[in-house]
C-alpha cells in the first residue's frame, strides 16, 4: 500500500511538473518564439515548432529540470524556467547546424559567439534564444568550456556518420561523451558549483541518458542511417548487459555525490528513463527470440515492431512494478 502511494505521488509530481511547463510555454514562451516562424524561410518548420514547444522545451525542463531542483531542495525559479525553456530549445536548432545545414565547427562557434549576423529564421531563433540566457549562463563556473566541448562532440558525431560504422569501443566513448557534456552543460543553469564528484555523476548519467535515447530511438537512427550501439549490435542481450553495468555505475558514482535527495532523484530518473528502456529491451529481445538464428536483425524490423509505445496500459504497468519491485534500485547497487 505505501509503495503504491509513493508511485501515486511520483506521477502526481511529473503530471504537476509538465502542466507547469505546458502553461509556461503557451503564456510566456510561444509568443516570443511565434514572430520567427511567421516570417520563417525554408530552415524553420512546422516541424521545428513542434519539436521546440512538445519536446525540447517541454520535457527537459519539466523532468530533468525539475528534479535538479528537487535534488538541490530549491524550487525552480522564474528565470530558470524561461532560461531553462531557451537554452533546451535551442539544443535541437543547433543539432541542425550540424546534421541538416552542414555548418562546420568553426560556423556554429561563430554563431554561438555572436560574431556572425544571423541571416536564416534558424539563426535568428538561434540567436535570439541564446543572447536572452546568455548572461545569466556565463556566470556559471565552466559554462565556456562546456559549451566548447558540447559543440566539438556534435562535430565528432557527424564525423561519425560520415565516416561509418566504428566500433564498438569508439561507439560507447561517443555516446558517453554526447551525453555527458550535453547534460554538464544543461545542469549548470540550476546547480551553480558542482563538486569533481557530482561532476563525474552528472557526466555518466548524462552518457547513460544519451545510451537510453538511442535504445528508444532505434527506429528513427535506422531511418537516419545513424550508428548506435544497437543499430551495429546483432545481441540484444550484449547490449542490456552493458546497459545494466553502467547504471550501476551511476549507481556507485550517486552514492559518492552530497545530495540529500539522491535516491528520491534516481527514483524519478528510473521510472522516466532506465525502466522504460528495460520494458524497451524487452521487446526487442522477443523479436530476437523469434530469428531463427536467434540473432538481432533491426534492419529487417518494422516501425511497428521497433516503436516500443509507452503509453500502452501495459508497458506503462511494467515500468512502475520494475520500480516497485526494485529491479534497478540505488540502496542495493550504491552499497555494493
Amino acid at each position: 500500500m505505501i509503495k503504491n502511494i509513493k508511485i501515486l505521488w511520483k506521477i502526481v509530481f511529473v503530471g504537476k511538473a509538465v502542466l507547469h511547463q505546458k502553461l509556461f510555454i503557451k503564456k510566456h514562451f510561444i509568443p516570443q518564439i511565434r514572430p520567427f516562424f511567421k516570417n520563417a524561410d525554408q530552415t524553420l518548420t512546422e516541424t521545428d515548432y513542434n519539436k521546440i514547444t512538445k519536446y525540447y522545451g517541454l520535457i527537459v525542463p519539466s523532468i530533468l529540470g525539475e528534479l535538479l531542483c528537487l535534488l538541490r531542495g530549491k524550487k525552480m525559479s522564474f528565470v530558470e524556467r524561461k532560461y531553462g525553456t531557451y537554452q533546451s530549445s535551442l539544443t535541437g536548432l543547433v543539432d541542425d547546424f550540424f546534421d541538416v545545414h552542414d555548418f562546420t565547427l568553426e560556423e556554429v562557434k561563430k554563431i554561438v559567439s555572436f560574431q556572425k549576423r544571423p541571416i536564416t529564421s534558424t539563426e535568428q531563433l538561434s540567436t535570439f534564444l541564446h543572447r536572452e540566457s546568455i548572461d545569466f549562463y556565463k556566470n556559471r563556473k565552466g559554462y565556456i568550456e562546456s559549451l566548447d566541448r558540447v559543440l566539438q562532440v556534435q562535430e565528432d558525431s557527424r564525423q561519425q556518420l560520415i565516416q561509418g560504422v566504428l566500433d564498438k569501443d569508439d561507439l560507447i566513448d561517443l555516446t558517453i561523451r554526447k551525453g555527458g557534456e550535453s547534460f554538464l552543460y544543461f545542469i549548470r543553469l540550476y546547480l551553480s558549483e558542482i563538486t569533481p564528484e557530482e561532476d563525474d555523476f552528472f557526466y555518466l548519467l548524462g552518457g547513460v541518458t544519451q545510451f537510453s535515447n538511442d535504445i528508444f530511438d532505434l527506429y528513427e537512427d535506422l531511418e537516419e542511417n545513424v550508428d548506435t550501439l544497437l543499430t551495429t549490435s546483432s545481441s540484444v542481450e550484449e547490449v542490456r548487459t552493458l546497459y545494466y553495468e553502467l547504471i550501476i555505475k551511476v549507481f556507485q558514482k550517486a552514492s559518492k555525490t552530497n545530495f540529500s535527495s539522491i535516491e528520491t532523484f534516481l527514483e524519478f530518473y528510473s521510472i522516466g528513463v532506465f525502466n522504460r528502456c528495460v520494458v524497451c529491451l524487452d521487446q526487442y529481445e522477443q523479436l530476437q527470440q523469434q530469428s531463427s538464428l536467434n540473432t538481432f536483425q533491426p534492419k529487417s524490423y518494422t516501425r511497428e515492431q521497433l516503436i516500443c509505445d509507452m503509453e500502452k496500459p501495459a508497458n506503462l504497468m511494467k515500468s512502475l512494478t520494475m520500480d516497485i519491485k526494485k529491479e534497478i534500485n540505488f540502496s542495493s547497487i550504491s552499497s555494493k
